[in-house]
C-alpha cells in the first residue's frame, strides 16, 4: 500500500479532509489521482534537511 496526501475532501472508507494521509492500493484510487483529489505523499527522507546553523550565523562574521 502507498500513502497519498489528500488535496480535496472526499468520502472513501471514511471522510477524508485536505491535509490527511490515506493509505490505499494505487489501482483502487487511480481515478482520484487523475482528478487531482490525491497525490503521492513524499517520504520523510525526501524533504530537504534544514541547517539551523546557517540561520543563526551573522552575514558578516567580522562584525
Amino acid at each position: 500500500m502507498k500513502t497519498y496526501q489528500v488535496l480535496r475532501q472526499h468520502l472513501g472508507d471514511k471522510m477524508y479532509m485536505p491535509g490527511d494521509n490515506r493509505e490505499a492500493v494505487q489501482s483502487d484510487v487511480q481515478h482520484l489521482i487523475n482528478n487531482g483529489v490525491l497525490r503521492e505523499a513524499k517520504a520523510k527522507s525526501d524533504t530537504a534537511a534544514s541547517n539551523k546553523a546557517e540561520k543563526a550565523a551573522p552575514k558578516n562574521k567580522s562584525v
